[in-house]
């Protein structure tokens, strides 16, 4: 599921980057980044986990579990901040804003496994980039922007559920679906985008 994501990652990062050259709107710059930040983090995350299968789990290579989780975590931090400052610079707010006040404030720590604080710190990300986007939605009262806010609100699901996954194993599967989709709908927002201009 990991090199799924990795691969429509890269493609929306590639439709964001072609979508601001022909444009010049920094928000798809920012898009362009963060989901080429998204994209390394699952591959890594994916490769680490590939490595301690093959090796069947030995002790000498389960560090690579936490180490592959902890890049793909702060991959994903960094990339949602970056989103949550585009919002708030695209409104003009005051400030600079959650975004990088939260990044600098967890980069020292480690997160060597799924938990609920790293959870909890995407989920906020998540849910202020959902609520902009819906705000946007109800604005626009487009079809790219319902695309945009149902990708973003996707990804928040996904990430509640992997909060929640530890109570109720299903929940994983879900999380990975539910991630899957809200990128599939990025990457057709983007595809649209792209065609029209």
């Amino acid at each position: 599921m990991e090199f799924i994501a990795f691969i429509i990652a890269i493609a929306i990062a590639n439709q964001a980057l072609k979508g601001y050259h022909l444009s010049r709107e920094r928000t798809l710059l920012y898009l362009n980044i963060s989901f080429v930040l998204i994209g390394t983090g699952l591959l890594v995350d994916g490769l680490s986990s590939l490595i301690v299968y093959l090796a069947h789990v030995r002790r000498a290579f389960i560090f690579l579990f936490g180490i592959g989780y902890t890049i793909n975590f702060l991959a994903q931090l960094v990339a949602y901040a970056l989103l949550v400052f585009a919002y708030i610079h695209q409104a003009r707010s005051v400030g600079s804003g959650p975004g990088p006040a939260l990044a600098a404030a967890a980069m020292p720590l480690l997160f060597f496994e799924r938990n609920a604080v790293s959870e909890l710190i995407l989920i906020f990300l998540l849910v202020y980039i959902a609520t902009q986007t819906g705000i946007n939605c109800r604005i626009n009262k487009g079809s790219n922007a319902l695309l945009v806010f149902g990708a973003f609100a996707s990804l928040a699901i996904a990430h509640v559920c992997f909060l929640i996954f530890t109570v109720a194993p299903i929940f994983f599967p879900i999380a990975q679906i539910t991630q899957l989709f809200g990128f599939v709908l990025l990457l057709i927002m983007l595809l649209r985008v792209n065609r029209s201009t």
